[in-house]
């Protein structure tokens, strides 16, 4: 018995010591799909990121007398820049913010007398997000479908060029970051809410 032990508990500590760099990198795996998260400084640089974009974009419509615009624009910032942060963080996008973001969203839209167009956005941005989940849910989130509703209306409001340019970016900067990841492999995934985030802002500030 006592050998038995000695060789299990040997086992056990070069299994701990196997897991001890993928701990390092920031990795977990989900359904055999490899996740790779930036850190605390990831996570820094995005907030300031996103919120260097948001408030030039509000400067931009505070500065052509568009206040309700301007102030739209920072809110929508500091949700981007709390939901990236905790996806980057937790590779989670928890409801009770993507949720009444979305709504919040649609209120708005509605109350300016831009519902379809919203509604648009959120759904057909949301519904390819949906069709992804199903396809590969362990590469594209629920929580990235919940988010694409909001965001989708978000960039609707800014256009149509601003909607297929929020979409697009956000993969690619998804891809780009997964490429750029280090111990980077082809099961490697980067969580996608922050691109999410970031490439929206991006087409609404170029959108003017």
């Amino acid at each position: 018995m006592g050998e038995c032990e000695r060789h299990m508990g040997e086992c056990e500590r070069h299994m701990g010591e196997c897991e001890l760099p993928t701990r390092a990198c920031g990795e977990r795996r989900s359904g055999g799909i490899r996740i790779v998260h930036p850190g605390a400084r990831g996570a820094v640089g995005y907030a300031a990121a996103v919120c260097l974009v948001g408030v030039i974009t509000a400067c931009r419509c505070a500065g052509a007398d568009r206040a309700p615009a301007a102030l739209g624009a920072l809110a929508l910032t500091g949700w981007c820049a709390v939901l990236g942060v905790i996806d980057l963080r937790t590779m989670r996008l928890p409801d009770v913010l993507t949720l009444p973001g979305a709504a919040t969203i649609l209120a708005v839209a509605a109350a300016s007398g831009h519902a379809a167009a919203a509604l648009w956005g959120g759904g057909l941005l949301a519904g390819a997000y949906l069709c992804l989940h199903l396809l590969r849910p362990a590469a594209m989130g629920a929580g990235d479908v919940k988010l694409a509703a909001g965001l989708g209306a978000a960039t609707a409001l800014g256009g149509g060029g601003a909607w297929l340019g929020a979409a697009a970016g956000a993969l690619v900067l998804t891809a780009l970051c997964g490429i750029a990841a280090p111990g980077r492999s082809r099961a490697a995934a980067w969580p996608h809410g922050p691109s999410m985030c970031i490439a929206s802002l991006a087409a609404l500030l170029a959108a003017g």
